[in-house]
């Protein structure tokens, strides 16, 4: 098998792990050994490996030393796994306090060669209760000629006591580039026909672990019987080529709903999985919410597309992409419920390519000229034509002069401006019409007029208040408030936006 045969066999092939070759090679050249390690990580990052090259490293004849000969007869027989003074324990099958006693026994006594007996326990995780009190004791009075090498991948259910005492060296999921460079290095070294796109492929697949993407490369290899490209990867794996995934995204950018859903349906005839694809579309929002982040960051984008998808991150922003992301991880959450994944997919889908609609809306309730109406004015019309009132989608003159009150404490007076039937922009005037309102409450108005001009001067509104009583005739006063209604900027945009039109026009009492 590629992953045992190209098992690293010295600290500087070791890959995407320089932060932990670092720790031990500066710890081993300053003669700084501790005697219980704990290496915590994702699967086939290379623990279990660097705990062999850090027990050579003890154990080499020219050592300790940062950089074990590899020649010596303890780094040979440490390679071979036949070292008698190394003993690999598999803690998932040896999990009990027995085990732990028996343990005990055995670093009493002295190393029968080497300079130091290593112990390496993988999946340490799995100890039991009494185990771990058991390892703890050890661990409390170690013998200078023990060393504990504790193997993870779930360091979170290690007991407190057992981490303090332990030098903690953490392994990080390795970039999907330098996977895919090592992909290709093996693949010349074989020789195997390779694909740099299917090295890619492989190495998302893998989700950082470089073990897991030889065993796949092995995989892949046996079913293509000759050129590994992205296709055969796509066959054994079920992930569709990130081409396929970077043409549903710049559908998704163009909010071209028909292109997305039509991608999805191509990806299902040809017997690929639709949920593959979503997930994959879901891990390059990641990426580019990363990029747009941070955009000198390591990515794990291909490095050819990169550049288009950072203009692309930087053209969205922080903000929209992680609104999208959230709405993508809200699809998932439907994926994963339903009875039919692929319509669920295709449903997740054209939510996210209707991102464009909502970003128009947004800016529209916000009194904002949505994005595909930016910079441009609505025709000039040759009188003056009073604004609606607009409070049915949130926004208007009486919205705004009522919010200034409030903000200088008038809350009486803004509880006036409410019952009033309608308040407009009439060319340099703010009209506010109280047909219907108690004499009461028309003479209340009228004693704060000049508070009100001073509020809607704050709101930006016309600070000639014109304080109105009564109204047109029936049959005049709708096609007024109907040609008003037509003319709104902020009507016209709502129309643009869901592409309706007006029915019918009432003035509710």
């Amino acid at each position: 098998m590629l992953a045992r045969k190209y098992r690293p066999r010295r600290f500087g092939e070791l890959v995407g792990q320089d932060v932990a070759v670092q720790t031990l090679r500066n710890a081993l050249a300053a003669q700084q050994i501790a005697h219980a390690y704990l290496f915590s990580g994702l699967r086939g990052v290379g623990k279990t490996t660097v705990a062999r090259i850090l027990a050579k490293a003890l154990n080499c004849a020219k050592g300790p030393t940062p950089e074990p000969c590899g020649e010596c007869v303890p780094c040979t027989e440490i390679a071979l796994g036949s070292a008698l003074d190394v003993l690999e324990i598999d803690a998932a099958s040896n999990t009990g306090i027995d085990d732990v006693r028996e343990l005990r026994e055995i670093v009493r006594n002295l190393p029968i060669r080497d300079r130091y007996r290593v112990i390496i326990l993988d999946e340490a995780h799995q100890l039991s209760k009494a185990a771990f009190n058991g390892l703890l004791k050890i661990l409390e009075e170690p013998p200078a000629h023990v060393v504990f090498i504790l193997a993870s991948t779930e360091k979170d259910k290690f007991p407190a006591t057992i981490l303090s005492r332990c030098l903690q060296v953490d392994f990080r999921p390795i970039p999907v580039d330098l996977i895919a460079t090592r992909l290709g290095e093996v693949a010349a070294e074989e020789p195997l026909a390779l694909t740099p796109g299917a090295a890619q492929l492989i190495a998302r697949a893998s989700e950082g672990s470089l073990r897991d993407a030889l065993s796949l490369l092995d995989r892949v290899r046996a079913f293509a019987a000759g050129v590994v490209d992205e296709d055969a990867v796509a066959a054994v794996v079920g992930l569709p080529p990130f081409e396929t995934v970077l043409t549903l995204w710049n559908a998704v950018e163009r909010g071209d709903v028909a292109g997305a859903l039509a991608l999805v349906r191509e990806e299902d005839r040809i017997g690929r999985d639709a949920v593959a694809l979503y997930e994959q579309l879901v891990q390059l929002l990641n990426a580019l919410l990363l990029l747009a982040s941070a955009p000198e960051a390591p990515s794990a984008l291909p490095a050819t597309h990169r550049d288009t998808l950072r203009a692309s991150a930087g053209k969205l922003g922080v903000s929209m992409l992680l609104r999208l992301l959230a709405l993508a991880l809200d699809g998932k959450n439907l994926v994963a419920t339903a009875e039919r994944p692929a319509l669920a997919v295709t449903v997740a889908v054209g939510r996210l390519a209707l991102w464009p609609r909502l970003q128009r809306v947004e800016s529209l309730l916000a009194g904002e000229p949505p994005p595909s109406l930016a910079g441009t004015r609505a025709p000039a019309s040759p009188d003056p034509v009073p604004s609606p009132n607009r409070e049915a989608i949130g926004i208007g003159p009486a919205t705004q002069l009522v919010a200034a009150l409030e903000a200088g404490g008038a809350h009486l007076l803004a509880g006036r401006i409410r019952s009033v039937r309608e308040v407009v922009v009439a060319g340099d005037r703010l009209v506010l019409r109280c047909t219907g309102a108690p004499a009461a409450a028309i003479r209340s108005l009228r004693e704060a007029q000049a508070l009100l001009a001073e509020a809607a001067a704050r709101a930006g509104l016309p600070a000639a208040v014109e304080i109105v009583e009564g109204g047109q005739a029936p049959a005049a006063r709708e096609d007024s408030l109907r040609a008003r209604v037509e003319a709104d900027e902020s009507v016209r945009r709502v129309l643009e936006v869901f592409g309706g039109r007006i029915e019918r026009v009432e003035e509710k009492p």
